[in-house]
């Protein structure tokens, strides 16, 4: 994801990105009782802005963690951008782990085979290359 890697602010840019399509995203996870068990249940939403042709939209993911319920939702708002096919995208999100992970970390990351630094396997490794590739085969440039 191109994300102004090259900018000294890496970060969403007011100007640069007006009028472009836009999609604030968010997830979450948490604990509920199901028949006396603490059950883990997540959940994504995507709010679309710019008369964008996709409604915005919820989505039930079942027992993840906030982390991945976060990246869920970056992922389901690039696969509903996909199928209007943008050149560019502004993805708007409250996680600093979404954001590091692209902007900040995800070079080294690839380099790597989405191992850690200690060559365990990255946590979300396969949703974090997933939605890399998406971007790739897409032509989609990503804020």
């Amino acid at each position: 994801m191109e994300a102004y890697l090259n900018s000294p602010h890496k970060g969403y840019e007011e100007a640069k990105c007006k009028g472009m399509p836009t999609v604030y995203v968010d997830g979450c996870s948490y604990h509920v009782d199901n028949n006396g068990e603490r059950e883990l249940v997540a959940g994504v939403g995507n709010a679309r802005v710019n008369d964008a042709p996709e409604p915005s939209a919820g989505y039930k993911i079942g027992p993840r963690s906030s982390q991945a319920a976060e990246l869920m939702a970056v992922h389901q708002a690039i696969l509903a951008a996909v199928q209007n096919q943008p050149h560019k995208l502004v993805i708007i999100t409250d996680s600093d782990y979404v954001w590091n992970g692209f902007v900040e970390h995800l070079v080294n990351r690839k380099t790597r085979g989405m191992l850690c630094a200690n060559k365990k396997p990255l946590k979300h490794g396969k949703l974090l290359q997933n939605l890399d590739d998406l971007v790739a085969s897409s032509g989609m440039t990503i804020y």
